[in-house]
């Protein structure tokens, strides 16, 4: 207890002086545009995470059939990220990651336009494909586009401009949906209005993408499926397992968080709106901060103390005292167990060769998003069987294991620096 009291005031110590802008206007050109990129994506990936899951509900299907689409998507990032990997190395990370914004935004509109579940669960698997593309592609794009001294903090406000939109698509799809509930006839009809509008908005992104002009870089064209087994070592694999247990942890709760405040606590889609955005604006902050941080107390520290805080904030969730106490912990938990993900992402880079690094980004979102799918499918059916709250307690328990393994997986590094 001693010790999470005093990390807690470091926390509140540093965050002062943490965030330096000056550090983000020298970023060069190319990723001060590729930004404005992420933003727009980011609309999509807010509004559907947080009320696709409701749609579902309001279509009338039982939380079990949202964790089978739901986990479906999932499923297919994962599968897919090794098509990706060898696709971006063929053609390049500029077309593929224009082919993965057209997919995402298409298939978005297209999956709230039909209510068949065998149709919505295609769609998932296609929505999927672009979130894919998206994932394994920005990593080693931006790496590439990058020089070191100006890397952590490209990632940083890269992650930190993608939960700006989370924190812009979760209000605006809440106040939306309330909007045309006043001209629809059910709750489901108003969110499905609101999801069109804000996928519509992420197509724009294809615009300043495709116009990008990027710096030459070296790349492999006869990447093979076997070339991933090359890189797995001891160290890759641990790593690996590791975003394993956190992505299955947080696949029991993250996507559901939607459907929690909604009919747990009985909002309506405007406060769970804001509720979310209020999360995200925590990730926010959080992300900015993370370079002064992880230089203060180092990045392994930094990951290993804001993932370990998060926990106590799920109970506070999971055990819910009222809304106001909900809505805090939701932005601490959302401010600390995110806000570490642009040094979890350069680390990943770090740990093999140039050239594999589209493959390592590939493995990385192939175990994240197959863990995910599958606390998605599981938490649907612990939710549907037992209650609201019972998928929480397993995610407390994945965290601190995956946590551990990192712990011991990086010892070395994280005693360099006294916290």
């Amino acid at each position: 207890m001693f010790i999470l009291i005093r990390n807690i005031k470091l926390f509140f110590h540093l965050f002062s002086d943490t965030i330096n802008f000056m550090s983000y206007k020298k970023l060069n050109p190319i990723i001060k545009k590729f930004i404005f990129v992420v933003f727009l994506y980011g609309l999509t990936s807010a509004s559907f995470n947080g009320f696709f899951g409701i749609y579902i509900k309001e279509l009338g299907y039982s939380e079990h059939i949202v964790g089978e689409i739901l986990s479906l998507r999932r499923l297919s990032v994962g599968i897919l990220a090794f098509v990706i990997a060898i696709l971006s190395e063929r053609i390049g990370h500029k077309k593929s990651l224009l082919i993965g914004l057209f997919t995402v935004g298409i298939s978005s509109i297209l999956i709230v336009l039909v209510e068949d579940v065998f149709t919505m669960k295609i769609l998932a698997v296609v929505f999927g494909f672009g979130q894919a593309a998206m994932m394994t592609v920005e990593s080693p794009f931006i790496y590439s586009q990058t020089k070191e001294e100006e890397r952590v903090h490209a990632f940083s406000l890269a992650f930190a401009t993608r939960n700006a939109a989370f924190v812009t698509g979760s209000l605006l799809t809440g106040l939306l949906a309330e909007y045309f509930s006043s001209f629809t006839t059910t709750s489901a009809v108003s969110i499905r209005y609101a999801l069109i509008v804000l996928s519509s908005i992420s197509l724009l992104a294809v615009i300043p993408l495709s116009r990008l002009k990027l710096k030459a870089i070296t790349t492999r064209n006869d990447i093979k499926l076997s070339d991933f087994k090359g890189i797995l070592n001891k160290r890759i694999i641990l790593f690996l397992i590791y975003s394993g247990f956190i992505g299955l942890g947080a696949g029991l709760v993250v996507p559901f968080f939607g459907i929690y405040l909604k009919y747990m606590l009985d909002t309506t889609e405007g406060t769970v709106g804001i509720i979310l955005s209020i999360a995200q604006l925590g990730t926010v902050i959080g992300g900015l901060s993370v370079p002064l941080l992880s230089k203060r107390i180092g990045s392994y520290k930094t990951i290993i103390a804001t993932q370990l805080l998060s926990i106590p904030l799920l109970i506070m969730i999971g055990l819910p005292q009222g809304i106001i106490i909900v809505a805090v912990a939701f932005f601490l938990r959302s401010s600390l167990m995110n806000m570490s993900q642009p040094l979890i992402r350069n680390i990943s880079m770090k740990l093999v060769e140039h050239q594999n690094r589209s493959m390592m980004s590939a493995l990385r979102a192939m175990v994240n998003n197959l863990s995910r799918a599958l606390g998605i499918f599981v938490s649907g059916i612990l939710m549907s069987r037992y209650t609201y709250n019972t998928p929480y307690i397993f995610t407390i328990i994945f965290y601190i294991i995956g946590t551990t393994i990192f712990y011991l997986l990086f010892r070395k590094e994280t005693t360099k620096n006294s916290i």
